[in-house]
């Protein structure tokens, strides 16, 4: 200390205190202003981020429940496509769903059955026949209505304590099933206590409900809806399962309470990701998510663990202002100091090359593919994850154009990438790359190109979101939806549309087609004498046969139980179509092979031909059946064709 006194008082003379002073009363100010607008910055970037996550967040919940809801649509579509759908129907629709593992959350899919109240002593008395001698809908005592529950799968000991509940006589869930039938559809119910729930980790529920029609009714008018109600098809949502894992990786650093409605009172909160957390936070977000009718409010807090990495921004920020003012300082001193501004800045240079580490690692570590592209757009850097994600090794693609990558035959495709990143404009959009192995994969890429002063173009940083899983589990929804689950034709609903097409097509180009109408022969005694499994595999069989006597542009549907449609492009005449029939006839007449034992079935076919037998889906349907049900009158295993009742246009 005496040394450095001695060495302060000899560098600080009169000539230069005075400046000294002035430079470092201003880089004070300096500083401090700088200081206040980096904290203002960071504050701005903070709660941007957390803007970000907690949108991010409200999207993947939103995304949850509308796969949910189309779980459920789908669900209704057999019964649209089936006079009636069987508790084994039932139980293989949802079995084939994989719900632990495609729909988290999900407790089950069921299907709530509208009793009146005089029909309420049949109803229990044809579910006992079913095997259940001990059922009854629950709670008991009289009321107007019931909304049973009769279906519900998996149908484990969680579930069964469900089953026969009437979900009519609780408000809550009241309201939403009378809104799903008066709306005519998708209703979320208020917060519940589900049936489901026990004394071990009882969690708040929710319902999500959607009514079910008779088929082929007009549902135009409430009346008409009230008419044709079957029932409701749900599924009850255990509120901390369901919410599990749409945080993500922010989780510890974000908290989420879900409260039912616009109430953030206690008793309307569904859901709380960290229930022991204190209500102070230094980061905070609401946002209202509308859910089939029903509004959910999420307040997001930011959690303690945001602090430290907070904190030492503050620390970084403070020590580089300093350190700036330092420099001034010691430079308007003397070139003494020349040996402390060295050791200052190589403190600077160990924290810029700590950044670029922890960059480095958030880059190699991401869960995401990122890439960066040279002015040529050849890969110029891949992370792990995006190599992975192609199925290259580690350098394979440096150099490699990163259209090469897309599928063949889109030029024009390229033509506006690459036009579109020379005037530097940044997206979003969906991709489909080609990997190591041949085969595709399906991402959301964004873009962000960097252009240099002149406008040309330097490189581009690329990020890669791999999406397949959930564009399969879509195409997987979209085909349960469209396809019998047996026999793998298509079903009800799918035909209906497909003749539609072809009445308009029928119309434009003034030809004919056939509608055949076709029902199983002894089909039951099959079914009673031989079990269900037998009677599964004849009517698989039965498919594959019919088939085989159609052209490829004709269309083979199962409307339900052991009755089939058949529709039949470009016909001639009636004896085309009964050649047809014909043809299917003889091959339905040869032995089927069950389970080693031989069974014979036969098939009653009737046929109506557009247009002499009707203009409209609805008249062809009518005379095809009725047509099929004339073979049957007159001793089955053959075909009918309608009877004509108008000239042909």
């Amino acid at each position: 200390m005496p040394g450095f006194a001695r060495w302060l008082a000899r560098t600080l003379t009169p000539a230069v205190a005075v400046p000294t002073l002035i430079a470092l009363l201003f880089s004070s100010v300096i500083g401090l202003i700088v200081v206040d607008r980096l904290e203002q910055a960071r504050q701005r970037a903070a709660q941007d981020a957390f803007a970000r996550e907690t949108g991010e967040v409200t999207l993947r919940i939103e995304e949850r429940l509308k796969a949910y809801r189309q779980v459920l649509i789908s669900a209704r579509a057999l019964f649209l496509a089936s006079r009636e759908v069987t508790r084994s129907e039932w139980r293989s629709y949802v079995e084939a769903l994989q719900l632990p593992v495609d729909y988290p959350g999900i407790q089950g899919v069921g299907f709530a059955m509208h009793v009146d109240a005089d029909q309420l002593i049949r109803h229990e008395e044809r579910i006992r026949a079913e095997g259940f001698p001990d059922y009854r809908v629950s709670p008991p005592g009289p009321r107007s209505e019931y909304g049973a529950i009769v279906y519900i799968e998996p149908f484990d000991w969680r579930n069964q304590r469900a089953f026969g509940y009437d979900m009519l006589s609780e408000p809550v869930r009241r309201e939403a099933m009378t809104r799903a039938l008066q709306l005519g559809v998708p209703a979320l119910s208020g917060k519940v206590r589900l049936v489901q729930e026990t004394t071990i980790d009882p969690q708040p529920g929710v319902l999500l409900y959607v009514p079910v029609f008779r088929r082929g009714v007009d549902l135009g008018t409430p009346a008409q809806r009230e008419r044709a109600f079957l029932g409701w098809v749900y599924s009850p949502f255990r509120m901390n399962d369901l919410i599990a894992g749409t945080l993500g990786n922010a989780g510890p650093r974000i908290r989420l309470r879900i409260y039912d409605g616009h109430d953030t009172k206690p008793e309307a909160l569904l859901f709380d990701s960290h229930p022991d957390a204190d209500d102070t936070a230094e980061l905070s977000d609401r946002t209202l998510l509308e859910l089939d009718s029903r509004v959910w409010t999420l307040a997001f807090d930011s959690t303690p663990r945001l602090a430290p990495s907070h904190a030492a921004g503050n620390r970084l920020e403070t020590g580089s202002i300093v350190l700036i003012c330092g420099l001034l300082v010691l430079l308007t001193l003397s070139l003494a100091s020349a040996r402390s501004r060295a050791r200052e800045l190589d403190r600077i240079g160990n924290s810029l090359r700590s950044s670029e580490a922890r960059y480095s690692t958030l880059v190699n570590q991401s869960r995401d593919g990122i890439a960066a592209l040279d002015a040529d757009l050849h890969f110029s850097f891949l992370n792990p994850r995006l190599q992975r994600l192609l199925g290259h090794p580690e350098g394979n693609l440096i150099g490699t154009p990163f259209t090469a990558l897309w599928p063949p035959g889109d030029p024009a495709s390229r033509s506006r990438f690459l036009a579109r990143l020379l005037r530097g404009e940044p997206a979003t959009y969906e991709q489909t790359l080609l990997t190591a192995d041949g085969s595709y994969l399906t991402a959301i890429v964004t873009d962000a190109p960097y252009l240099d002063k002149d406008g040309r173009l330097q490189s581009v940083i690329l990020s890669v979101t791999d999406i397949s899983e959930r564009k399969a589990s879509e195409e997987r929804i979209h085909y349960l939806a469209t396809h019998d689950s047996l026999t793998g034709l298509a079903n009800r609903a799918s035909f209906l549309d497909q003749m539609n097409t072809s009445l308009l097509m029928a119309r434009r180009q003034h030809s004919r087609f056939a509608l055949l109408y076709l029902d199983l022969d002894h089909f039951k005694e099959v079914n009673d004498s031989l079990g269900h499994a037998a009677g599964d595999a004849l009517l698989i069989e039965t498919a594959r046969r019919m088939r085989q006597c159609l052209r490829a542009s004709d269309l083979l549907a199962r409307q339900g139980g052991d009755e089939f449609t058949a529709l039949l492009h470009d016909m001639g005449g009636m004896n085309e179509a009964l050649a047809v029939a014909e043809k299917i006839r003889r091959t339905i007449n040869a032995p089927f092979i069950l389970d080693g034992r031989e069974a014979l079935v036969s098939v009653s076919i009737g046929i109506a031909l557009y247009p002499d037998h009707g203009t409209d889906l609805d008249s062809l349907t009518r005379r095809a059946d009725a047509a099929m049900y004339r073979t049957k009158s007159i001793g089955r295993n053959g075909a009918s064709g309608a009877v004509t009742r108008r000239n042909p246009p």
